[in-house]
């Protein structure tokens, strides 16, 4: 029993093993990667056919085409002999309005910034008090007035009475006259015996009588004109006291005027550093008021260009991009100079036509002097060698080339006689003017110049005006 026990486990170990397994071949290990290696030999070899040789298969058959280049004519101009100062502004009319007067600030009637007319009011100082004393002034200067009337109405009176007076005093002259008469006839009749001493000695009473009036009214007439002459003093000083007291109550107005603070010209407000409240006096700063309109420009010119300096020589304002804003010209030369910079004081005057302020700091160029020139691009401007070149587009034929340059991918190419070659020139530079430069030797205004893409081309090579090639229409 034991050994079918042992033979049956043994059987049944036997049918559960695993078979052994097959190993593939060995070329099948490397079937993958070789196919992988190959497609990147075959990619790697297409990208080199065609980036690399159909490329220059095809510039082999094919005929190189003239470089299409920007051309224009060098630009005519007039050169400015000039130079670049720092310079600040300053107003031809600006003050800082104080009061003539102590008081009270009553009422404000601008705004800072805001612009105003000449004679305009701005500021009010109480002047209840000083019209007060005006109204007193105007009181006795109209008192003063009526004295004077009242005094000329006194001599006036006194010039009827002298009148009647001397009138009185001719009729006591014509009654002496005839009394003298009467008295000398009756004298010469008591002479004669025909009269009586006692009709005498009447007549030489009535002629006495006559005299005595005659006297009195000499006396009231030399009184009268005395009493006319103190009238026509006390005329006078009244008149005196009126001019006094008009001369008062102008000068009271004219303080009254005072108390309100006026524009002296037409110009824009400052700050107003008082309030309405604020008690002032004359050495207060009220407020300031600057004529923007014109402005006039301070210029430290240097020593070495003193000699050049002269009245109308132009100025001109320039804006942060170095562009002129505004033309002036030189209205003052310093006399002297500064001895700490050793520059001289210039000045010119400006109209404000922008947002100029006074004593802002700006640049202006000073012109010296002007001449004709020639303006090319910078970016058509070349150097090689320490020399500076343009190119010049012209004819092969007209060139001074000898031959066209090779292309660059190598070979030779043929031009027409006509076809257009970059003749290198050399030149001689001036100024530098914005984004342009003075050519002052090499070309004309006549001349056509490549202005651009110039590091792309080579000396008397085939060219081609890019403004002339017709552009293949847009799908």
């Amino acid at each position: 029993m034991n050994g079918e026990e042992t033979n049956r486990d043994l059987t049944l170990q036997t049918s559960t093993e695993t078979p052994p397994e097959r190993k593939p071949p060995r070329w099948r290990r490397y079937l993958v990667p070789a196919l992988i290696g190959a497609a990147i030999v075959g990619g790697l070899g297409w990208i080199l056919f065609n980036r690399l040789i159909l490329p220059i298969m095809i510039a082999s058959q094919m005929k190189p085409q003239p470089t299409p280049v920007p051309l224009a004519n060098p630009k005519a101009a007039t050169i400015e002999d000039s130079s670049d100062y720092a310079a600040s502004l300053d107003s031809r009319q600006s003050v800082t309005l104080q009061p003539r007067v102590s008081g009270q600030v009553a009422a404000i009637f601008v705004r800072p910034g805001q612009q105003v007319e000449a004679g305009q009011p701005l500021i009010q100082i109480d002047s209840a008090e000083q019209r007060a004393q005006l109204a007193s002034r105007q009181s006795a200067t109209q008192t003063a007035q009526a004295e004077v009337e009242s005094a000329r109405a006194d001599v006036a009176a006194a010039n009827e009475n002298l009148r009647s007076l001397d009138a009185r005093r001719a009729t006591a002259e014509s009654n002496v006259q005839l009394a003298q008469q009467e008295y000398n006839r009756f004298v010469q009749l008591q002479k004669e015996g025909a009269t009586s001493q006692q009709v005498v000695d009447q007549r030489l009473n009535a002629l006495q009588t006559a005299q005595a009036a005659l006297r009195e009214a000499s006396a009231d007439l030399a009184a009268q004109r005395a009493a006319i002459q103190r009238a026509e003093t006390t005329v006078a000083r009244n008149q005196r006291a009126v001019e006094q007291a008009q001369a008062n109550t102008a000068e009271g107005a004219a303080q009254l005027q005072n108390f309100t603070i006026t524009a002296p010209f037409a110009g824009t407000i400052g700050d107003i550093p008082v309030k309405v409240g604020d008690t002032v006096s004359n050495t207060t700063q009220l407020l300031n008021v600057t004529q923007n309109q014109q402005l006039e420009i301070q210029i430290q010119i240097p020593l070495e260009r003193a000699s050049a300096l002269k009245t109308g020589l132009p100025v001109k304002l320039l804006n942060e991009k170095d562009q002129p804003i505004q033309t002036g010209q030189i209205s003052f030369v310093a006399p002297n100079v500064d001895p700490t910079t050793q520059s001289v004081l210039t000045k010119a005057r400006f109209a404000n036509v922008g947002n100029l302020r006074t004593s802002q700091f700006v640049r202006a160029r000073v012109v010296w002097a002007t001449r004709p020139g020639v303006l090319v691009p910078t970016t058509a401007i070349s150097r090689l060698g320490g020399r500076d070149f343009l190119f010049v587009a012209a004819p092969f034929n007209a060139s001074g080339c000898e031959a066209p340059a090779a292309p660059r991918g190598g070979g030779k190419i043929e031009v027409t006689p006509d076809q257009l070659v970059a003749a290198q020139k050399p030149i001689q530079l001036g100024r530098i003017i914005g984004n342009e430069q003075e050519v002052l030797e090499g070309v004309t205004a006549n001349d056509r110049i490549v202005t651009s893409g110039i590091l792309q081309l080579q000396n008397c090579a085939p060219i081609a005006d890019a403004a002339q090639i017709q552009r293949p229409p847009s799908p």
